[in-house]
């Protein structure tokens, strides 16, 4: 698992976590018309959401499990905040914001909707996290 923090394998141990449908995910991706990092790639693979971590406090989504999931957030926030293809929606929305990972640089941001939405769609937003790998780190606390 070069892709993955080490210590992650053991945090989400329990089979819960454990991705069932592989081809999925490959498809969501295609549906959504981005490239992800290898990192991401290789998560969401491996493992199945949503996650809920206390050192991040957002709710981790997962890309085809559940009713809300990336995929779906990602094509309504295409539909009603404009946001541009390369941006796939992480979590649900915590305290009018949300984590926004950017396909093309593998940044991750954490986006409000009080300015913050309209900084990210102009490439003026900081992000929080400079690859997905670092943001799995600190979500996970590993």
């Amino acid at each position: 698992m070069a892709n993955l923090p080490d210590r992650l394998e053991e945090i989400l141990a329990d089979e819960t976590y454990e991705r069932q449908n592989k081809g999925e995910v490959q498809d969501a991706i295609n549906r959504l018309g981005v490239t992800v990092s290898e990192t991401f790639l290789e998560f969401y693979g491996k493992y199945t959401g949503p996650f809920w971590e206390e050192s991040v406090p957002f709710e981790l989504l997962d890309i085809v499990e559940d009713t809300n999931t990336i995929e779906s957030y990602t094509v309504i926030s295409r539909k009603e905040y404009e946001f541009p293809k390369q941006y796939l929606v992480l979590s649900e929305m915590s305290a009018n914001a949300v984590l926004v990972l950017d396909t093309i640089t593998d940044k991750v941001y954490k986006v409000n909707f009080e300015g913050g939405d309209e900084l990210l769609k102009k490439g003026e937003l900081k992000e929080t996290w400079s690859t997905f790998y670092d943001f799995l780190v600190e979500y996970f606390n590993c």
